[in-house]
């Protein structure tokens, strides 16, 4: 783990030298960006959520992270689509 930090954060250094703050705090904040997705996929691996409710369910369908990664249309099982 101890490397993998390091490396990330060297990287982020590297870009703050090369390019400027600009980049290097667009480059740092989506690194926590991805950091959240990661959690939050594996929060959705945890809790069984692999599959979208159906059309008939009481349940409103808040896009997850699978969903995002898609940034397709949802289909639902009466074959109709919804953007996500």
């Amino acid at each position: 783990m101890d490397d993998l930090l390091i490396k990330v954060l060297s990287r982020l250094v590297t870009i703050q030298e090369t390019f400027g703050n600009r980049v290097f705090e667009d480059a740092a904040h989506r690194a926590l960006v991805a950091a959240g997705v990661a959690v939050q996929i594996e929060a959705e691996r945890n809790a069984g959520t692999s599959d979208r409710p159906t059309r008939d369910q009481q349940v409103i369908p808040f896009p997850l992270a699978k969903a995002r990664r898609n940034r397709d249309r949802i289909s639902w099982d009466d074959g109709s689509e919804e953007l996500s």
